[in-house]
């Protein structure tokens, strides 16, 4: 059972995300998935093969927008950007290996549908507001899970000493307990870091002028 759990620790980290977010804010659509393995996160954009360091990868916010409902937009929503300019930032970003910022930008919308993106704004802004909160929620409650199986452990191992049990009659049980002690401060810090995730990006709304209304 222990040395399934140190393989899992080692193996690569494969997280179901429909965009991959790079700290300077960037986005990027991937097919399906992103695998974080040896400093690197490697994934596939319309069918090609990419990675990039680890390092300029925001993955809280990947993951925040794993959990985001997928909602494909209208027709006379979408930006048009053509093949040729989508592989040149793709090509930019294989390149960018220094941690350099991405010069990515995308094409201005028609003024026609200024009205429409507005609405499409609001809905965004909401949209990521949920994710993260989702976000935290699922580290608060794996949080919670590694406290209450920590005391359920204690508990069990103090009913087998009350009964005379000698400690190495229960090793399994006493090794479990100090893994799960292990791994509460990972824990704490993965809701530390969804909460100032959160924080950032209602600081950054908040320097957009962005409506209160927006963000529940």
């Amino acid at each position: 059972m222990i040395a399934l759990l140190h393989l899992l620790l080692l193996t690569a980290l494969t997280i179901p995300t429909p965009a991959l977010i790079l700290r300077d804010g960037a986005r990027i659509d991937v097919d399906s998935s992103i695998t974080v393995e040896q400093g690197k996160v490697i994934f596939r954009s319309g069918g090609s093969l990419y990675s990039i360091p680890e390092g300029d990868v925001d993955l809280v916010a990947t993951r925040a927008a794993a959990a985001a409902p997928v909602v494909k937009a209208e027709t006379t929503m979408r930006l048009k950007v053509s093949e040729e300019e989508r592989n040149r930032l793709l090509k930019e970003l294989e390149q960018n290996h220094a941690g350099t910022p991405t010069t990515a930008t995308l094409p201005p919308l028609p003024p026609a549908q200024l009205e429409s993106q507005t609405s499409g704004d609001e809905w965004r802004w909401r949209r990521d507001a949920q994710a993260y909160e989702e976000t935290i929620r699922r580290a608060r409650e794996d949080l919670d899970l590694l406290k209450t199986k920590a005391e359920q452990l204690r508990a069990h191992i103090a009913g087998l000493l009350s009964l005379g049990y000698k400690p190495n009659q229960f090793t399994y049980d006493s090794t479990q307990l100090q893994y799960a002690l292990e791994q509460i401060p990972r824990a704490e810090l993965e809701v530390a870091r969804a909460e100032r995730a959160y924080a950032q990006f209602k600081e950054n709304a908040r320097r957009l002028d962005v409506l209160p209304g927006w963000l529940r």
